[in-house]
């Protein structure tokens, strides 16, 4: 895909429609959820406001069926018909406790039953008072209590409405006490139902406590806040899961018809009967999740959709394609360095317009692949002279170094060891005279190699030695003669140069499937820097240089590392392994042929 552009177009263009087709999917799908989710969530918030009003109703409702039963009792009557009578400067119920008592043991069953109910009082037009349940300020039991405008305020509500219903009133703190918390009172007034007219006597007041609606919360999700505010001036009389300001909750309260005003869904419920509202406010964090989760999934469902569609796609894009491929391929495979066996042709009989295309180049290739053929025969045959010529470099410069070493030892005490000498010279050149095949196999090499070692080892004796090592089993290896024995030459030549003995030389031979390798390390002197640099620049070059121009260069003496590159390179190209670097004590060359890079190397 990286080497034919259209085809990565085709694919990336279909990606990108799928891309576009999944965003607009996804966000009708992300609508649906939205204005599901949102119709769901509002339902659940108006089906718990209508739980928490109904519970407050029933309560109301059931505070004002037993005032209503204390109003109409004949007992509490006929307590309170005697009490118009009385015009005591004490408070009557203080002075009769007699009767007191006699009416408290009444009112108390009420409040046993009812345990959500704070206080049942009774009272008059002349604040005569008598109550059960919280403990009142001992002043209201007093002539002249410390908040005698609640008296007058509910005598005149019953006075205005003639007598009729009843009242529900909203304390923001307790009437009754300093500092106490929110009640709702329902209040009736005591006299004869059974009469009408009927005079009133006097005022029933049951109070509920705020307070005790705590548990309607439960009826709440963990996301909604809940207040009851009274009805005149929105003050909070009470509120669950909130931490909210007052100033906060009356701006909501003012802008609740906005819908997106801080994500908030709010519910307002209002009875001018109890004097009071309920207000709910709830934040859709489940729609937030739900989103989440939408876009989570729906992230992972278009990646694996690529996925799929890219291998999908690459199958059909490859089969579409597959001729232009061919025709590139061949296009870009016509190169005169190349093997033309290997470059396929297009064949079929397919009436696809491409394939046809295809096929109309198939006499062009075959043309040229007779035509190129020629060329490249041309071209291994001037290669292979050349490497001759090269080789023939070898053998004079060899057979004269041996014949020096001969001649040293003639007028010496070694002379002894000349017919041996001559022996191991004649080995030698029976290998480079025994085929006309330019490349032998390594162990025919080695052996050479260990030959040449023999020799000097019987010139210099234990002021020389030497080392083989294997790694590896030698499968049948070929490489050009004489590259191994001119190196170590090469190291007698100018490595031991000016180096006092013992020299040593080690040979370590590595070889795999895929590779082999001859590392040769010396003792000598080794090379200087600039030279070793200014050499390696040279063989770099060398690849670059036309071989004819190259062998004119390449003269008998001191220049067997050229040559030995120069054959390597003719022989296997960018396979082939030659280093050359100074080592802590003298040089290391290391030669081979790698096929796949998996060398160990030196």
């Amino acid at each position: 895909m990286t080497k034919y552009q259209f085809q990565k177009k085709i694919l990336l263009r279909s990606i990108f429609i799928m891309l576009i087709l999944f965003i607009i999917l996804t966000v009708v799908f992300s609508g649906y959820v939205i204005k599901t989710q949102t119709i769901e969530f509002e339902d659940q918030v108006d089906t718990q406001l209508q739980g928490i009003t109904s519970q407050i109703d029933n309560t109301l409702q059931l505070a004002d069926d037993i005032a209503l039963q204390i109003a109409a009792n004949f007992q509490i009557i006929d307590v309170f018909n005697k009490l118009q009578g009385y015009h005591g400067k004490k408070n009557y119920f203080v002075e009769k406790t007699d009767i007191d008592y006699d009416v408290k043991q009444h009112l108390i069953s009420y409040m046993l039953k009812q345990n959500f109910l704070k206080r049942i009082s009774l009272f008059d037009a002349n604040q005569d008072l008598t109550y059960v349940g919280s403990a009142v300020d001992y002043g209201y039991l007093k002539k002249g209590c410390p908040n005698p405008e609640h008296f007058t305020e509910i005598e005149n509500y019953f006075a205005e409405e003639n007598g009729k219903g009843n009242l529900f009133w909203v304390d923001a703190a307790d009437p009754y006490m300093k500092d106490a918390s929110p009640t709702i009172s329902v209040l009736r007034e005591i006299k004869n139902y059974q009469l009408i007219p009927s005079k009133c006597l006097g005022y029933v007041q049951v109070q509920v406590q705020i307070d005790s609606f705590e548990h309607l919360g439960q009826l709440l999700g963990k996301d909604s806040e809940c207040y009851i505010l009274d009805q005149k001036n929105n003050h909070i009389l009470y509120s669950y899961q909130s931490s909210r300001k007052e100033s906060e909750v009356k701006e909501i309260l003012n802008q609740m018809n906005n819908p997106v005003k801080r994500g908030l869904y709010c519910r307002l419920w209002e009875s001018e009967k109890y004097g009071i509202k309920i207000f709910v406010v709830s934040q859709n964090t489940g729609l937030i999740h739900s989103l989440i989760s939408t876009f989570t999934w729906g992230f992972i469902l278009l990646l694996s959709l690529i996925l799929i569609m890219i291998s999908g796609q690459k199958n059909v894009i490859r089969r579409t394609t597959e001729p232009i491929v061919q025709m590139c391929e061949m296009l870009t495979g016509l190169k005169v360095d190349k093997n033309l066996k290997n470059i396929p042709l297009v064949s079929g009989n397919e009436t696809d317009e491409l394939r046809q295309l295809n096929h109309a180049f198939d006499e062009l290739i075959k043309n040229l692949k007779i035509s190129m053929e020629k060329e490249m025969i041309s071209r291994v045959n001037e290669i292979q002279s050349q490497m001759y010529a090269l080789q023939t470099q070898i053998n004079p410069h060899f057979i004269h170094n041996i014949l020096t070493i001969i001649s040293a030892m003639s007028g010496t005490s070694e002379r002894e060891k000349i017919p041996e000498i001559c022996e191991k010279l004649s080995s030698m050149i029976r290998y480079n005279v025994s085929s006309s095949e330019s490349r032998v196999d390594l162990s025919s090499e080695l052996l050479h190699a260990e030959n040449y070692l023999e020799l000097m080892k019987m010139r210099y004796e234990e002021k020389f030695q030497y080392s083989m090592s294997y790694v590896g089993e030698m499968p049948n290896f070929h490489l050009p003669r004489f590259i191994i024995q001119p190196l170590l030459e090469n190291c007698f030549a100018h490595g031991f140069h000016n180096k006092e003995f013992p020299w040593k030389i080690d040979i370590q031979i590595y070889c795999s499937e895929e590779c082999w390798e001859v590392q040769i390390r010396d003792n000598g002197c080794g090379m200087d820097q600039e030279e070793l640099e200014k050499l390696e620049l040279e063989l770099l070059e060398m690849r670059n240089r036309d071989v004819k121009s190259l062998m004119k260069e390449l003269k008998i003496g001191g220049l067997t590392i050229k040559n030995v590159y120069l054959r390597l390179f003719l022989a296997y190209g960018n396979n082939m392994i030659f280093d050359i670097s100074n080592k802590s004590e003298g040089m290391c060359i290391t030669v081979g042929e790698n096929y796949e890079n998996t060398c160990t190397g030196s």
